[in-house]
């Protein structure tokens, strides 16, 4: 018998004071003082419980049976989003992972992410008290209002695991088509219609299609505030507009000038959310290897990422820049060959193509580089943050009001300093928990179609 199951045993029998003379025997420091906070917990006393387990993270932070325990007595102690924090941080998850996942969104009034979470704890675990339970809070939370979202063909990366999640408490049709006979089928099926993109699909549909007493909310990402479209719609039958940041009010107000005046009142600003379980968490340091993840064209400044790297390569010669992305414009196809190899960058330079594994690509970077001259919510940044990585961000409009300041760049010369800086993991993660997780994302979405689907 080992001498964590003599502990077990120990504890099981109340016989705390030999489990803590034998605990005194455990050499690694974060087995020990996670055992202690287990012999503290089963004694009643939470808060030394909770002092232990917190000691075993500050030397190990992503140690899952210790989140697990952490997150275990935060929810106990109605710390409810502290206790949703670390659980997604633990990066092999269980059923009762996803199980405690959903009772600290149903504790913060989040059904639809509860159930979520539920629903992958009952196919997780095969276990019929969870089926049950899944299914009753389903049936309690399920609301007879059909909701109808419509996206071009190719455009709704950002809008399917919305629409999953919001299945759970609505009757949902995504609807991703140029058909016209199957958009009318649907918009006349729907209660609430979701316009996904302020672009031709939503012109056509507000100028076609009679309004009657459906709710219709319209989500502008980015690129279609500097475009005819906005123009174009017919905003008397938009009851909300979604803007994914508030500096793209700032953008409308500016070429949009009728347009915002007009609707002003009707705008409701939900940031991008990330879904933080897909990003494995882990301690970083700072190292040679930069991450870009982005589409190769103007608005993202490519010609600037190879001007960093030459001028880090001055610096240290083993900066390397992984380039994860697709050319659509062939020019700069043509410019990124002609260069890297004229300029004496091939060993400093690597080019992936387009990666869907983003996850996978950071796992060994150590910061992420974008040189954005203009963005909406990007999720690039997120992503790696999520994974502990520290982001350079050139200053673009917005840029200063949606991430520390600290991380933002204005010259290219200013970047060697900014790696030099304090790196701190857990504060990029920690960003992303409290300002742009799935769950607050979802949450506002759900309050909204509440407030407009009755």
């Amino acid at each position: 018998m080992d001498i964590f199951e003599e502990i077990r045993k120990r504890i099981e029998q109340k016989e705390f004071s030999k489990a803590k003379e034998l605990i005194e025997k455990i050499e690694d420091e974060v087995e020990r003082y996670n055992s202690l906070g287990i012999i503290h917990y089963y004694e009643g006393k939470i808060n030394e419980a909770l002092e232990f387990f917190k000691k075993a993270l500050d030397t190990n932070p992503v140690h899952d049976d210790v989140l697990f325990n952490y997150s275990k007595v935060l929810f106990e102690k109605e710390e409810y989003f502290e206790s949703w924090r670390y659980l997604t941080r633990i990066n092999s998850k269980t059923w009762e992972v996803y199980d405690m996942l959903g009772d600290t969104q149903l504790k913060q009034n989040n059904p639809a992410m509860a159930l979520h979470y539920y629903k992958k704890a009952m196919e997780l675990s095969n276990i019929p008290e969870m089926k049950e339970k899944y299914q009753i809070l389903r049936d309690q939370f399920k609301k007879d209002i059909k909701l109808a979202i419509f996206c071009l063909p190719g455009l709704d990366n950002f809008i399917k695991d919305i629409a999953q999640i919001l299945s759970n408490i609505y009757d949902v049709k995504l609807v991703v088509t140029t058909d016209g006979r199957q958009i009318k089928e649907a918009y006349d099926w729907a209660d609430i219609v979701w316009l996904e993109w302020a672009n031709e699909m939503a012109v056509e549909i507000t100028n076609k299609l009679p309004k009657d007493e459906k709710k219709i909310i319209c989500r502008l990402h980015r690129y279609e505030a500097f475009t005819p479209f906005v123009q174009k719609i017919n905003w008397n039958n938009i009851d909300k507009l979604i803007l994914v940041a508030d500096h793209m009010k700032e953008v409308l107000e500016k070429y949009q000038s009728n347009i915002y005046k007009l609707i002003e009142d009707r705008i409701e600003v939900v940031p991008n959310g990330l879904d933080l379980n897909r990003f494995q968490f882990r301690v970083r340091r700072p190292g040679f290897n930069i991450a870009v993840v982005a589409h190769i064209n103007h608005r993202k400044e490519p010609a600037m990422w190879l001007q960093v790297i030459g001028m880090l390569k001055k610096v240290d010669e083993k900066y390397t820049l992984h380039i994860a992305g697709d050319f659509q414009d062939p020019t700069y196809a043509h410019y990124f060959y002609y260069f890297i190899k004229n300029a004496g960058l091939e060993k400093n330079v690597k080019l992936y193509g387009w990666v869907d594994d983003v996850n996978a690509f950071l796992e060994d970077k150590n910061y992420l580089l974008s040189t954005s001259i203009h963005e909406g919510h990007p999720y690039n940044i997120a992503e790696a943050m999520a994974r502990g990585i520290k982001p350079i961000i050139h200053n673009y409009a917005g840029a200063k009001t949606q991430w520390p300041e600290k991380l933002v760049y204005n010259f290219i010369f200013e970047i060697p300093n900014l790696l030099s800086e304090e790196y701190n993991s857990l504060s990029y993660r920690t960003y992303i928990e409290d300002s742009w997780a799935m769950e607050r994302q979802i949450l506002n979405i759900s309050q909204l179609l509440k407030n407009k689907g009755g």
